[in-house]
């Protein structure tokens, strides 16, 4: 992965995708087919029916490590689990047999020497390593190298504390299996308790093993293991193509060509699609601002759109189209009052007072009775404070507002206003004005 790849989500932020799997339809055909056996082993009597309880029991293995192997390697949205694996995996079930064996023999050998709680310790050591180990044998088919100290610790040291919860989780999923069987099995009829048991025993084990597979690809950096699937092309798999960017970049092309009339064909399509879309119309504004002959047609769509970025807040891009249609027609006013308490104020905050003061000049002659007049008039004294450094001409501004709006909160304001020029004049030594 570069440096710029995206980000693998972690495996318990899609632990829901791992319980929907095996309903896709390939893993889905599988558990029937674990289902099927097992209603078979349930009718037949000893010996037949221990046989194709192993052999059960060995199918379903087999079938979950070939899901491990190839989730391992970056295959997601896999549909060929059943008859494509790396090595094959013929012998894995038998391998994991001769681990647990192993394990439990070690296990009863510390018993007898060191008692019962030594080999309780033992088993629960057993028991964290067991996922590791699993996850080994599907990487390298080595029955010596997934039992080896240091590659299970490289493994276990690679993922960090998340194996812990990996192993939380993988416990809870193996009880799964039973809790639900016995929730179900009451209102299954008995002849069916032996498919029931076989296919949720196939669901549960493809769960898990689901989940160690995507758990290895999440940390396959970490662990030096080579993915046939990088998660930038996992991610270009899995999400539907954006006709958004497809757009943009259709239109970025064409403009890298110099065929500006159907990049602005293209821009102006993707506005009259999205008309409130924020990206579009901006794309639309800037590249009809850099073509040369598209001033009128930039004023036209610029006027229009500028009284629908005050509405939704977006202040600072209505300033960029403002001072562009200013550069076109100096004398341009927005037509809705409404917007320009707004754009002044953002004027303002940017430090740009001249642009404020041509905004709100003789706004109440153009808007007589509009109720952002008060609020106008006092930020046509700050202006005059902050900009102007004209402190007697804001004190007349400040009185005209107190006596004509008394009641409005911008009177309150302009009294507060009025108290810190006060204090200001007093403290630098001079008389209020």
């Amino acid at each position: 992965m570069t440096d710029h790849a995206p980000a693998i989500p972690p495996y318990w932020t899609r632990l829901g995708s791992f319980f929907l799997y095996p309903l896709s339809l390939e893993p889905l055909l599988a558990c029937c087919g674990f289902g099927v056996l097992a209603g078979l082993a349930s009718m037949f009597f000893v010996p037949a029916n221990l046989v194709l309880w192993a052999v059960l029991l060995v199918a379903t293995l087999r079938y979950g490590y070939k899901v491990l192997e190839r989730t391992a390697l970056g295959h997601l949205d896999d549909s060929q689990t059943l008859f494509d694996s790396a090595h094959g995996g013929k012998y894995l079930p038998y391998k994991q047999f001769v681990v647990i064996a192993v394990g439990l023999t070690i296990c009863a050998y510390v018993a007898s020497v060191a008692g019962p709680h030594a080999a309780l310790v033992l088993l629960a050591l057993f028991g964290l390593l067991l996922p590791a180990n699993t996850m080994l044998l599907a990487l390298t088919n080595e029955l010596g190298e997934s039992m080896s100290p240091p590659r299970l610790w490289a493994l276990i040291r690679g993922i960090g504390m998340p194996y812990l919860g990996l192993c939380a989780c993988l416990l809870l999923l193996s009880s799964g299996h039973g809790a639900l069987f016995g929730l179900l099995a009451s209102v299954v009829p008995a002849g069916l308790l032996g498919v029931l048991f076989g296919f949720l025993g196939g669901y549960f084990t493809i769960v898990m093993f689901r989940l160690m597979g995507y758990a290895l690809y999440q940390y396959h950096g970490e662990l030096g293991l080579a993915v046939d699937v990088g998660f930038e092309r996992q991610a270009t798999a899995i999400a539907p193509p954006d006709p958004v960017r497809q757009r943009a970049a259709q239109s970025a092309e064409l403009l890298k060509e110099g065929r500006y009339d159907e990049a602005i064909a293209v821009a102006r399509g993707d506005v009259v699609e999205r008309p409130g879309d924020l990206s579009a119309n901006l794309r639309l504004h800037r590249l009809l601002l850099a073509v040369p002959g598209q001033t009128q047609a930039m004023l036209a769509h610029a006027r229009d759109w500028l009284p629908a970025l005050t509405r939704v807040g977006q202040e600072s891009y209505a300033i960029e189209v403002l001072e562009a249609i200013w550069q076109h027609q100096p004398d341009y006013q927005p037509a809705q009052a409404g917007a320009i308490l707004p754009l002044a104020t953002a004027l303002l905050a940017a430090r740009r007072g001249d642009g404020a003061a041509r905004l709100i000049r003789e706004f109440d002659r153009r808007f007589p009775g509009h109720a952002d007049t008060p609020a106008i008039y006092l930020l046509g004294a700050r202006l005059l404070i902050e900009h102007k450094r004209d402190e007697a001409q804001a004190r007349r501004v400040l009185a005209a507002l107190r006596q004509r709006y008394p009641e409005s909160p911008a009177a309150a304001e302009a009294a507060r206003l009025d108290e810190l020029l006060d204090r200001l004049a007093a403290a630098a030594g001079g008389n209020p004005a």
